[in-house]
Parts: C-alpha cells; sequence; structure tokens
C-alpha cells in the first residue's frame, strides 16, 4: 500500500474509533456538567450526581471482562457499531423521558454496557489497522473521546443547558451518537504486524488468552482503579467545585471545556512520545499519576488562584493517562488485545465506580478540600503500585 493510501486508512480507521469512543462515553459528562441544572430539577444532591456517575461504571465492572471476549469473537467493526447505536438509542430516550433520579439512573446504567463494548472493540480495530510503529499516536487520538465528551458537555453547558434545558442536551447527544454508528469503516488492508497475520490463521473456535499473566494484569488493574479515582472525580465535579469556590456557572463550563482540550492535546503529544521514546509507556504512566496527585493537592486548597494554576497540570495528567495505559496493554498482549483490555478495563470501571461515589460523600461530609484530598492520594497510590507492576510485566514479557 502507498503512503498516501496507508495516511488515508489511517486517518479514517481512528477518526472512527475516536468517534465511538467518545459517543460510548458522553453519558457521565453530560450529568457532570450539567448538574446544577439536573441537581435543581430532580432536587438532588451531589451525592446522588456521584452515584449516577458511578452506576455508569460499575455496569462496566460487572460487563468488562465478557464483553472483552466478546469483542474478539464478533469482531471489532460490529462491535464499534453496536456501542454506537447503545449509547446513541439510550441518550436519545433518556432526554425524552428521564424526568426523575431514577429513571435517570436506570439510563445512565445502561449506557455503561455501550461503553464496556467500546473500550476493547477500539483497542482491537487498532491493534488490527495500524502497524506497531503509530499505535501510540493512534491511541492518544482514539482515548481523546473521553476528554473529548467532556469537552461537548462542557459546550453544552452555556449553549444547550442554560438556554433550552439539559434533557435536550441528552437528546441532541443521542443523534450525534446514532449518527456515528453509521460511518464505521472495516478494518481492510490486513493485519499490520506478523504477530497479528499468524493470529488470523487461528482456528477461530479456540479463544485467544492475554499474554501478560493474570495476577499482573489484576495488579494493574488495581493501579488504574486508583487513577481513576482522581480522573472521575475532576471530571464529575469540577464544575461544581469551582462554582463552589465562586466562578459563574457558565464559565465554570467554559473552564471544564478548556481542560478537556488540554486533556486531549496532552494525550496526543503522549502517543506520540511513546511511539518514539525508548521509554516503557508503564514508567510514563507512574510519572503521570505522580504528577496528578500533585495537581490534585493545588485544587484541595479551595482558591481561585490555586485552582487556575493547578487545573492544567491536573487535565493533562488525570485526562490524559488512559492513552498510553491502553497502549501499554496493546504491546504487551499481541495475542489478544481485546480480551487483555476487558481484564485491565475491570480496574478503570472500578475506580469509576467508586471515585465520584466516595468524592460526593465526602464533599457532604467535608467540603472539596478533604475530596481532593482523597484524589491526590489515591493518585499516589496509583503511582507506587504502576512503579512496580511496570518493571513485573517488562520481565514477564521479555523473558
Amino acid at each position: 500500500m502507498s503512503d498516501s493510501g496507508y495516511s488515508a486508512r489511517f486517518s479514517a480507521l481512528v477518526t472512527a474509533s475516536l468517534l465511538v469512543t467518545t459517543a460510548a462515553n458522553l453519558s457521565p459528562p453530560l450529568v457532570s456538567a450539567l448538574a446544577v441544572q439536573i441537581q435543581r430539577d430532580l432536587r438532588i444532591g451531589e451525592a446522588e450526581i456521584g452515584m449516577t456517575v458511578s452506576v455508569f461504571f460499575l455496569v462496566g465492572v460487572a460487563t468488562s471482562a465478557l464483553a472483552g471476549r466478546m469483542v474478539e469473537r464478533i469482531g471489532p467493526v460490529a462491535s464499534l457499531r453496536l456501542a454506537a447505536a447503545m449509547g446513541g438509542g439510550i441518550l436519545l430516550v433518556a432526554g425524552a423521558v428521564a424526568r426523575s433520579w431514577a429513571v435517570l439512573v436506570a439510563f445512565v446504567a445502561a449506557a455503561g454496557l455501550a461503553n464496556s463494548l467500546a473500550q476493547p472493540a477500539a483497542n482491537l480495530y487498532v491493534a488490527r489497522g495500524v502497524s506497531n510503529r503509530r499505535q501510540g499516536l493512534a491511541l492518544g487520538i482514539q482515548k481523546s473521546g473521553i476528554p473529548t465528551a467532556s469537552l461537548l458537555a462542557g459546550l453544552a453547558v452555556p449553549t444547550v443547558g442554560l438556554t433550552i434545558g439539559w434533557s435536550w442536551a441528552f437528546a441532541l447527544g443521542g443523534l450525534l451518537a446514532l449518527a456515528v454508528s453509521l460511518g464505521v469503516p472495516a478494518v481492510g488492508g490486513g493485519p499490520s504486524t506478523a504477530t497479528e497475520r499468524r493470529l488470523t490463521t487461528q482456528d477461530r473456535a479456540s479463544q485467544p488468552r492475554p499474554d501478560v499473566p493474570m495476577r499482573l494484569l489484576v495488579a494493574v488493574a488495581c493501579s488504574t482503579c486508583l487513577a481513576a479515582m482522581g480522573s472521575m472525580g475532576l471530571g464529575s465535579f469540577f464544575v461544581l467545585s469551582s462554582v463552589e469556590i465562586g466562578v459563574e456557572e457558565a464559565f465554570a463550563g467554559i473552564l471544564l471545556m478548556v481542560g478537556s482540550v488540554v486533556g486531549i492535546v496532552a494525550r496526543l503529544v503522549m502517543g506520540a512520545s511513546a511511539d518514539r521514546s525508548s521509554l516503557s509507556p508503564w514508567h510514563m504512566l507512574t510519572a503521570m499519576f505522580a504528577v496528578a496527585g500533585l495537581a490534585f493537592v493545588g485544587l484541595s486548597m479551595g482558591s481561585k488562584p490555586t485552582m487556575f494554576a493547578a487545573m492544567p497540570f491536573a487535565f493533562a495528567t488525570s485526562f490524559a493517562w488512559p492513552g498510553l495505559f491502553h497502549l501499554a496493554v496493546v504491546r504487551s498482549n499481541p495475542s489478544a488485545p481485546g480480551a487483555a483490555t476487558g481484564i485491565a478495563m475491570t480496574g478503570s470501571f472500578a475506580g469509576a465506580v467508586t471515585g465520584p461515589l466516595l468524592f460526593g460523600l465526602l464533599v457532604e461530609a467535608a467540603g472539596y478540600g478533604w475530596a481532593w484530598s482523597f484524589t491526590a492520594i489515591t493518585s499516589a497510590a496509583a503511582a507506587a503500585v504502576m512503579a512496580v507492576v511496570g518493571r513485573l510485566i517488562e520481565r514477564s514479557t521479555t523473558g
């Protein structure tokens, strides 16, 4: 294939996986960004907002490993189309009929299943369609779908939420996701590496297994669980926390949008750097977790100057590490990247469940300062665990 042909295929595949990842992740950031209006209309507090976001990821905890195996069986293209269609339909109906907290929670939970499919499907899609030398950039772009969803949610606050209502933001997000489901191209072009060419000749009845030992994948899941607590605390409560210290609601939504852009740029830069660097993605993750912990210390101080100073570092690390995480998982498990993703993502989902829930409870019990301090502690712990696990994985895959 010519360079221009490969570049066109690369752009098509990465764009499709980015859009599906964005579509499958719209529910939590919409709830978070529009929390002020949702709280007012449904008469709920911060704890209920945290629970609503958490239930999305609770479904992921329960279904992620199974979804990863399902993706390996039915293929990434069908899985991506199904994930986008499910997520879009659920958002559309939620916008039309969710007029109580219980109903909203039920729809957000159902949307979590779409995300369980989308994450391993997107990784397998890239593993089959993109060469190793560009997978870091591809996964950096693809996993920018999560901060892109936050960007759209932040934009929805002044443009939709404060004009025609939060339910319309859900409905419009659903229409966007349904449109995305129609535009996922086939992988095409054949496998990109010798390992993948060998794998396509395997008996399809056999179930591919991850290359990294299960105990180490579980340890990775523990580290990302701790890191995701901070990430989801940031995404779920940044707007409310900013309003608490005197920032106008519309401006807080714009700040979330700006922070999301910072997270997207950081993912792209880190992904491209990982393609060229001899440094292991596991070690890069350790550094990002540590810096995120320091940024959360700044947010815990509860003043506008420290918030503005810490915000870029918080979003550039806590919103950017998933791209490196998925690159590390894909590169370490060429035999079954989808299945390995399903197992490792269980930790991220677990952190996403417990993070907003504990954060909301801490806010109601002790205030935002203590809640941000909690995320600083979990991020530091994530860095410590990843420093050890990364070295063990490198030894297991090179030994």
